[in-house]
């Protein structure tokens, strides 16, 4: 006589993090819609959306009373591309002057090279995170949604751990849903599950607004059972 083993029911993964506050994003159909047909030398998309979608996530984090600022800023000058991050908020100007004495103290530009001065009045920047563009040469739009979506994923943990070095509590993942062409970040003001919440929150998160494009045959992902709603 043979016993059988029934299987257990993989249960649907659920969120256990209270502290999301809401998520930033682009839609990279209506990005299509700018899209050019011949290489340039410069970007022309990823840092404009790159720099929205963090002043978003600023926004978002002083609501919450999180004391957290990031930008995006790009050099075409020095080809570099860096988020400058702050204990308060900033104007653009502030950001590329901190960016350009960034890059001089750390020695890739001459202490004697003549740049634009701007004048810098935010006393709490805490540093800069950013990438080296020398080895492109040319850029098509193709090639900059790949920027984007490697910058968004990648360039922004570096740029968490640099927050949470001076004691700001400020959690964000860089999420990508190619389902629902969609890309971004989600933020909180609680640590969680990077590789088990993030994109899960974020698929929660366009439901709620009723920016999910949904499949007939597929199932809740996520079950929520709480009298708050997580997304107001």
């Amino acid at each position: 006589m043979t016993v059988r083993k029934r299987k257990r029911k993989k249960l649907p993964p659920t969120l256990s993090n209270t502290g999301f506050i809401g998520a930033t994003f682009a839609d990279t159909d209506e990005l299509a819609r700018n899209e050019y047909h011949f290489p340039r030398k410069q970007m022309k998309i990823t840092h404009h959306v790159l720099d929205a979608l963090l002043q978003g996530a600023t926004h978002l984090f002083q609501q919450h009373k999180v004391e957290a600022a990031i930008s995006c800023v790009y050099l075409p000058k020095y080809k570099k591309i860096g988020l400058v991050l702050s204990k308060q908020p900033f104007g653009r100007n502030e950001g590329i002057g901190y960016f350009i004495n960034y890059l001089k103290e750390i020695g890739h530009i001459e202490w004697d090279e003549k740049t634009k001065d701007y004048e810098i009045h935010n006393t709490s920047f805490i540093g800069v995170v950013f990438a080296d563009l020398e080895k492109i040469a040319k850029f098509t739009f193709e090639f900059e949604l790949e920027l984007l979506s490697k910058f968004v994923k990648d360039l922004i943990i570096p740029a968490k751990e640099l927050f949470l070095q001076h004691n700001v509590k400020a959690y964000l993942s860089g999420v990508e849903n190619e389902d629902q062409h969609k890309v971004g970040f989600v933020l909180s003001i609680k640590p969680y599950d990077e590789r088990k919440e993030a994109d899960l929150y974020f698929v929660e998160y366009l439901k709620e607004r009723g920016l999910y494009e949904e499949d007939e045959s597929e199932e809740e992902l996520v079950p929520i059972h709480t009298k708050w709603s997580l997304f107001k």
